[in-house]
């Protein structure tokens, strides 16, 4: 749940840009901005091009690809130049990504991915593997979909700590008190996938013995519990690889409901494969048969309220149940309503930066692509989930 929980305080900060409006394009330029993030902090100069003007503060897109929400308060200078932004190439990229990183990380640079690293090199180029697999085949698979989707214009960065406790070091500032249950996470702002070596980790660690080898990994993958760690990376991954292709949009109003029961149809793990990922389109058992317990239960929130209640996945009392919801419905969605569901995607994708959205907004924009009687969509999302085995 790394993504959602950032994403979610991304937007709550976002949000607080009252009145924002987007910059013509003619109007773009190179802003050199120095910030002091908070109290006690050193000044930050930061330079990029102005994509949101608000009426206190600006969205500041840098050349690694970030997205800077800055205050008025927090903006000490500003200078502007005529220069256009320039995005870093993979050398420059991977430059200041090291430098902004502990001493002793090194990179594994893939075709689409820099993964910088301080565990194994073995571990990094199993990460880096999986990562490549997944995104040659969520581009394909949407481009199939007809979405007009594309690679990244970047390689997308990719931290892999050498243990929970470096990685919690690093992490502590952007997930807060989330941090004791994330893995790994999605990071908006920095536009990085960030996570670590799960051999670390003392329940999977064989006795007396290293982290990051093959036989590690190979160990990891053997155990039962190595399914929701293996699924949490791609589920990350998923979101980074969607934000960068052109099927989503970072900072607009993507409703929760979406965005993660998208990546959790995509994240379905197979440890019995060399893979140790199933691909697209599989049955997400973990996320169906919590799904199923529910409905059977009467645990499952009406449609309408999922889609425009994005607190059903802020709260850690029906955050779990209401994954496995948003899986199923973008499960059935995405098998039986697959033109609705690519319409309904490129509408959310165009819409305007730091917007947010109320429910009826939510719901009526849903009734616009899959129709206007719910009731009867929910029927048939019943009825064609109760026949999935």
């Amino acid at each position: 749940m790394g993504l959602s929980f950032h994403i979610r305080r991304c937007l709550a900060c976002l949000m607080a840009l009252a009145g924002a409006w987007l910059l013509p394009a003619t109007s773009w330029s190179l802003e050199h901005v120095t910030v002091v993030a908070k109290s006690g902090d050193r000044p930050k100069k930061l330079s990029g091009e102005v994509v949101v003007q608000a009426r206190d503060g600006i969205l500041l897109k840098t050349a690694d690809g970030g997205l800077h929400t800055l205050l008025d308060q927090q903006i000490v200078s500003r200078e502007t130049d005529s220069k256009p932004l320039v995005m870093l190439n993979r050398e420059q990229l991977t430059e200041q990504v090291l430098e902004q990183l502990p001493p002793g990380f090194r990179v594994h640079a893939s075709k689409n991915y820099i993964v910088c690293y301080n565990t194994t090199r073995t571990y990094a180029q199993w990460t880096s593997s999986l990562l490549e697999r997944l995104q040659r085949a969520f581009i394909a698979y949407w481009e199939k979909q007809g979405c007009d989707v594309k690679a990244p214009e970047q390689p997308l960065v990719v931290l892999v700590f050498a243990d929970q406790a470096s990685y919690a070091r690093y992490s502590r500032d952007e997930l807060g008190a989330a941090l004791g249950n994330v893995i790994g996470y999605y990071s908006p702002n920095t536009n990085t996938t960030v996570m670590y070596d799960l051999t670390g980790m003392q329940a999977v660690r064989r006795a007396g013995g290293g982290r990051g080898s093959l036989h590690d990994i190979t160990e990891l993958l053997s155990r039962p519990q190595a399914e929701p760690l293996v699924a949490t990376i791609v589920h990350e991954a998923t979101h980074q690889i969607s934000f960068n292709c052109g099927l989503q949009a970072r900072m607009v109003s993507n409703p929760l409901w979406l965005s993660e029961g998208l990546a959790a149809y995509f994240e379905t793990p197979d440890l019995t494969s060399s893979r140790s990922w199933s691909g697209i389109g599989n049955v997400n058992y973990a996320r169906f048969d919590r799904f199923v317990a529910n409905y059977e239960a009467g645990r499952v929130a009406p449609l309408v309220r999922m889609l425009g209640d994005d607190d059903l996945f802020r709260q850690p009392e029906t955050a779990v149940d209401s994954y496995a919801q948003a899986w199923a419905w973008n499960y059935f969605l995405i098998k039986w309503k697959p033109k609705e569901y690519a319409a309904y995607l490129k509408m959310l994708s165009e819409k305007p930066l730091l917007v947010d959205d109320d429910p009826k907004t939510r719901v009526a924009e849903f009734r616009k692509f899959f129709g206007g009687d719910l009731k009867a969509l929910e029927d048939e999302f019943y009825r064609r989930m109760s026949r999935v085995n």
